[in-house]
């Protein structure tokens, strides 16, 4: 079994597996953690898992009453979620009243998430629609207090679907936070050729703001060439407003060699004296 440890909560994270017994230990695995951590946790499961479910009730001990929430796609029953009109906004919204609800009337101090994606390989979810939701429900990582883990069954999902899916995932590597004065977003961790096609979809998180955009990169540690493309080719998309970027000396660096200085709009700050730099 892959190890799930701590570093995990707080981020969006894609997993692939082979057979029923890897998915078990998986999910047992992560809403353990989960629980003993002290979080609210909500896996959602497929139609035909009604054994998964009982499996984790037994497997999962120290849960309180109502810490540990398993839902199944269109039974029809409670303990249900979804139907046959259920589409990516209708997932979107359950997500979003899902974490009100929690960390607002519930008092718990966290939320993480866990899907048996294969309730999504139906008609009525398209490849595209699984790839726009994947995209747009990083929007909820932003805030530390949620972790996801999209569990997808390689039986069932081509390679070339899962590789699409697993870039837009920021992953174990990648934190990102928003908040603070006007658009703020932090990064924290690497950007590398594991997670750099998820900055799109977070990054888009600030893209329509009608203010600055402060990105804070201080305490990430690595970006790639295409990861600070990303972020230069972000900044100039907004010519009217500045993306101010504060940053360590590598990563400006980084930054500088794939054309920063030619974008008017993007400002270096260095990452402890706060003066321009460059």
């Amino acid at each position: 079994m892959r190890e799930l440890g701590a570093a995990l909560f707080g981020r969006h994270v894609t997993l692939a597996y082979s057979s029923d017994d890897e998915i078990g230990e998986l999910l047992t695995g992560f809403a353990q953690r989960a629980v003993t951590a002290g979080h609210r946790v909500v896996i959602f499961l497929d139609t035909d898992s009604g054994d998964l479910e009982r499996a984790l009730g037994t497997a999962v001990s120290g849960a309180a009453p109502g810490q540990l929430t398993t839902l199944r796609f269109g039974t029809g029953m409670s303990g249900s979620f979804g139907g046959p009109l259920f589409g990516v906004a209708d997932m979107l919204d359950l997500l979003g009243r899902l974490a009100d609800e929690t960390l607002g009337r519930g008092g718990w101090p966290a939320i993480s998430l866990a899907g048996e994606m294969r309730w999504t390989d139906r008609p009525a979810w398209t490849p595209a629609d699984l790839f726009a939701y994947e995209h747009q429900v990083n929007r909820f990582f932003g805030d530390p207090r949620v972790t996801g883990l999209c569990l997808y069954d390689r039986r069932r999902f081509g390679k070339e679907l899962l590789a699409r899916i697993g870039a837009v995932h920021p992953g174990p590597l990648l934190g990102f936070t928003l908040g603070g004065w006007g658009a703020h977003l932090r990064l924290t961790g690497e950007l590398d050729a594991s997670n750099t096609e998820s900055l799109p979809s977070i990054l888009d998180l600030v893209a329509g703001a009608d203010s600055v955009v402060m990105l804070d990169a201080s305490d990430l540690s690595f970006v790639d060439a295409a990861g600070a493309g990303h972020i230069v080719r972000f900044a100039a998309s907004r010519p009217r407003h500045h993306t101010v970027v504060r940053c360590s000396r590598g990563v400006r660096q980084a930054l500088q060699l794939v054309g920063a200085e030619q974008v008017p709009s993007l400002v270096l700050r260095d990452r402890v004296a706060d003066v321009p730099v460059g």
